[in-house]
């Protein structure tokens, strides 16, 4: 921004660009809210305008302008703008290489067959009801087919409508059947033309269309034959690619962006709080997009909740650790309670996804936040709090400090990183970092991992921020926050514990160094051995406390201090008889790290396949899958070259600190919890559990080796690395997400105008 301010004074050109650029953000809003409709015409002179305009600015300022990053801007504008107007307009432009006469038939020219069907004679329309399927047969058609539109009306609670043609053209005498697909989304004028890549006449031509429910009802009005494909400029692409663009030429070629973290600490920390608002941005729009249609406000006035929100809350105000419900008789005379397919057949009712223990329900799940928010809410207001808000909070919430304690950890240890480095590695571990899957589909399963992902991110801020790991004097109440935080993740979810252990060797470690004082006298280092005593209060106190609460919960449910009590739970295994096969680590640990990406031509475009390793046996998966960490997160390579960085330091000693720094929370443990999925099975979710500790701990590896390297060459290969690493992150994670969070069958529109995004050759 220094660097900005200290530039001469723009030219009237350079001002008119500026301008002009608000004007293209302002209208790009507009359409992609559809407050406005730009008609093709209107989207293509507009788009064409912005970028002779652009290039003019360039070859007038270009002299008098030195920042490469700014000229590289406008020409990424321009380059977006041309593939804007011709490659992304294949299909408009298809249609210009065939005389392609047009031509409109209506339905009383069709034979019509279907039982979903009614022809109305008057206003010479068909009315296709339900989900049979309805043919229009049009025989001796005689014309070239470019396109077919479909003149269609929706009713208010349909949403979409498939269609399939078969047809008959001169390179065949017998019909191909289905040569054409499409789906008609509702709102969306661009579905409604279904480009044909037909040869010569077509004789035969017959539609058939297919609804998705029983109640679905669309009234067909006409087609027409050979429509032009009208222009579709996104406004949302051509913004898209000129800021990655810019972003990741920035990261890799700014001169601004080679200064380093010391140089530039405003732009830093500004620029990573700010990826971290995008982030609780995105997050509160999934959220909202998913609301119910009572609205924001109903969500905190509901007078019923889940077995989190509701019932352990219930449990607790009337004094017992058990639920309420009481288990049917049937339930109870189970010879095994647990067998999910003897329940099903016997016909027995219980309560899915409860503990049963010796004619008792219970609930499994961390009682965190029940007793830092549904408790108290409750006995605040009267109401429950909902699912989906709490994980929108937490979430919200782990998100900012996650990014606090990337900052946190670039401060203390890596502040000869170049500042683009920074940016790109914050982009990458918030893409990455899973919370999203929770924020995606914010069920009850997801309170638990929403709530320890951001307790444990607020842990890992305090203790990194107290100099317990680093140089300086360490921070006391830092020290006791960090494991108040860090005993409420695993009070969230007990799999937490894990990093529990690694946060209580630090602890071990620095109570020796927690004990020096300035002795102003003397001007020398000292002991306290009052400010030792007082850090380990700090230190062990707070989670001690929640530790010893966690085995009287655990000791009052089951009897054991260590009995968490899944094994109990009523779900579709039988935990309880659940035997162990090294297949199953197997599969887990290449699902969560290793599976690759699959490109495709088909929604959503960008997809990974669950690898089973052909197991002969029953591995639960719940929905959606993701790729691995490795692919997600292209940093985590840099693990391969851990070694070469414990070789760059200077003793034992500090390999054994730093190793046990990295090793201990960002390696041992992620894959520990990997391993341990091997019972419960493959569930994207808990990737909040693991993602982000890895990529940060990778982070370090690569940025210690670079603040190492003397070899430019080495550095500018870095940095172009992680530019390249924050658009993979951004482009992979978003449609990862994107899929798992609007399934095709519930958000048809959201879907539909993705597909526009991408597939341009539709």
């Amino acid at each position: 921004m220094k660097e900005f301010l200290k530039m001469k004074k723009l030219p009237h050109s350079g001002v008119i660009g500026m301008c002009a650029a608000i004007v293209l953000i302002i209208f790009g809003l507009l359409d992609l809210l559809y407050v406005v409709d730009f008609g093709a015409f209107h989207g293509a002179a507009a788009l064409a305008a912005a970028a002779v305009l652009f290039a003019a600015i360039a070859t007038i300022v270009l002299h008098r302008w030195e920042s490469r990053t700014l000229r590289f801007f406008r020409k990424i504008l321009a380059v977006a703008a041309v593939l804007e107007l011709t490659l992304f307009q294949f299909p408009s432009y298809d249609m210009l290489l065939g005389e392609y006469a047009q031509k409109t038939i209506l339905p009383s020219e069709a034979i019509l067959t279907g039982d979903g069907i009614s022809y109305d004679s008057v206003s010479n329309t068909a009315t296709i009801i339900g989900k049979n399927e309805v043919v229009f047969d049009f025989q001796e058609l005689g014309t070239t087919v470019g396109s077919v539109k479909v003149n269609l009306e929706f009713d208010d609670y349909t949403e979409r409508i498939a269609l399939k043609m078969d047809m008959c053209d001169e390179t065949t005498m017998d019909m191909r059947v289905n040569i054409a697909t499409n789906v008609i989304v509702a709102d969306n004028p661009h579905s409604e033309i279904t480009p044909c890549q037909f040869s010569g006449e077509v004789s035969q031509l017959k539609l058939k269309f297919t609804g998705y429910n029983d109640m679905d009802k669309v009234i067909i009005r006409s087609f027409v034959l050979n429509e032009p494909v009208p222009f579709q400029i996104s406004w949302f692409r051509f913004a898209f690619l000129s800021l990655l663009g810019t972003l990741c030429y920035g990261i890799a070629c700014s001169g601004f962006l080679k200064k380093p973290y010391r140089k530039a600490k405003g732009f830093c920390r500004t620029s990573v709080l700010a990826v971290a608002v995008c982030g609780v941005v995105i997050a509160t729009t999934i959220i909202m997009t998913e609301l119910p249609e009572a609205g924001l406000a109903s969500r905190f006035q509901a007078e019923y909740g889940d077995q989190i929100t509701q019932e352990i809350v219930d449990a607790f105000e009337n004094g017992q650790v058990n639920l309420l419900m009481e288990p049917t008789e049937e339930l109870l005379a189970m010879e095994n309670p647990y067998n999910w397919s003897a329940r099903t057949n016997a016909g027995v009712y219980y309560q899915w996804d409860h503990v049963f223990y010796e004619g008792k329900y219970y609930s499994y799940y961390g009682i965190a936040p029940v007793l830092t928010v549904f408790l108290p809410f409750h006995k605040l207001t009267g109401f429950y709090f909902q699912a989906d808000m709490a994980v929108w909070i937490f979430s919200c919430i782990g998100l900012v400090f996650l990014a606090l304690t990337y900052l946190a950890a670039v401060k203390r240890w890596f502040y000869h990183v170049p500042s683009g480095c920074v940016l790109a590695g914050i982009i990458v571990i918030l893409s990455a970092c899973g919370i999203w899957y929770s924020v995606g589909r914010p069920l009850f399963y997801e309170i638990s991992i929403s709530s320890g992902f951001m307790f444990l991110t607020m842990g890992a801020y305090c203790l990194i921020s107290s100099n317990l790991l680093s140089k300086g004097r360490i921070s006391l109440a830092r020290t006791a926050l960090s494991s108040l935080f860090i005993g409420l993740a695993v009070l969230s979810r007990p799999t937490l514990a894990l990093y529990a252990i690694c946060a209580f060797l630090f602890y071990v470690c620095s109570i020796v160094r927690s004990g020096r004082v300035w002795n102003k006298k003397t001007s020398s280092w000292g002991t306290s051995h009052a400010r030792q005593v007082l850090f380990i209060l700090c230190a062990m106190l707070p989670i001690g406390a929640l530790a010893v609460l966690q085995m009287w919960y655990n000791y009052a449910r089951f009897g054991s201090i260590f009995d968490f009590g899944i094994q109990y739970s009523l779900t579709i295994n039988d935990f309880t008889h659940a035997q162990f096969h090294l297949i199953f680590v197997f599969i887990s640990l290449f699902n969560y790290l290793f599976a690759a990406p699959w490109l495709t031509s088909d929604y959503p475009y960008i997809s990974v396949p669950l690898s089973r390793f052909n197991v002969n046996g029953y591995f639960f998966s719940d929905a959606g899958n993701t790729s691995g960490i490795f692919f997600l997160a292209l940093p985590v390579f840099g693990y391969l070259l851990g070694g070469k960085a414990l070789r760059r330091l200077p003793n034992r000693r500090e390999r054994i600190r730093y190793g046990a720094m990295v090793g201990l929370p960002c390696i041992l443990m992620p894959l520990i919890i990997i391993c341990s999925v091997w019972e419960s099975g493959y569930a994207v979710r808990y990737t909040a559990d693991i993602s982000w500790e890895m990529i940060l701990g990778a982070l370090a590896i690569l940025f210690f080796l670079y603040t190492k390297s003397k070899n430019e060459t080495k550095k500018n290969l870095m940095r172009g690395f992680m530019s390249v690493s924050a658009a993979a992150a951004i482009i992979l994670n978003a449609v990862h997400v994107f899929y798992f969070t609007f399934p095709v069958n519930d958000y048809p529109q959201l879907c539909r105008y993705l597909e526009d995004i991408i597939a341009f050759w539709k």
